[in-house]
């Protein structure tokens, strides 16, 4: 099974189509599944934009909502789990996964699906100690608060995962692992995105 892994994709669905439509052909290969790890944003109407916790600057339709009225399908199955810029009101309609459209599926809060004698089990969210031992209390109309806490990652979904005993091939996190940029180049990544800094040193 050939599988393509997108970071964020924000909403850019043609984009990202595109370019592993362009892959495809230079290694003349075809991808069986497209996983995405967070910041999917699958705004299907400005009511949705309203629901994202980022700057007005950045609240922008993009091209899912493309794929969610049927316009255009999905070339390849893709699953995405949650990150920290997400259209919230929406995912939480499928807290424990499911099909935001054809041929793409959100994993949900947490969860461990099989795609094609592959485990691939996903936490959606960032970590934030101070909702981590809450439930899932946000619903629209959200204010700006819950607007950002709804997509903290709480231990029950934690706990949820802890309880599977099967060997797991693949896990997505939106969050980076502890440690991971002692693995690439460390100071190249600081000069990028330069506030890390703070947070690497802690």
């Amino acid at each position: 099974m050939k599988i393509a892994i997108e970071g964020c994709a924000h909403g850019e669905l043609d984009k990202i189509y595109e370019t592993l439509s362009v892959l495809e052909k230079e290694n003349n290969i075809k991808v069986d599944l497209l996983i995405i790890c967070g910041d999917f944003q699958s705004v299907r109407n400005p009511s949705d934009l309203q629901c994202m916790a980022v700057p007005p600057k950045y609240r922008s339709m993009n091209t899912f909502y493309k794929y969610y009225s049927g316009e255009k399908v999905a070339p390849v199955l893709t699953i995405f789990i949650g990150g920290n810029h997400e259209a919230s009101n929406y995912l939480s309609e499928l807290s424990y996964g499911g099909w935001v459209c054809p041929n793409i599926y959100y994993m949900g809060y947490a969860n461990v699906i099989n795609v094609g004698g592959i485990r691939i089990a996903g936490l959606s969210g960032i970590y934030k100690a101070h909702d981590y031992m809450r439930g899932h209390f946000e619903c629209p109309p959200y204010d700006e608060s819950s607007k950002k806490s709804a997509y903290h990652v709480r231990n029950l979904d934690v706990f949820r995962l802890k309880q599977v005993r099967k060997p797991i091939d693949i896990c997505l996190s939106h969050d980076w692992p502890t440690g991971v940029y002692h693995y690439g180049n460390k100071e190249g990544l600081l000069r990028y995105k330069h506030f890390q800094g703070r947070n690497e040193n802690k």
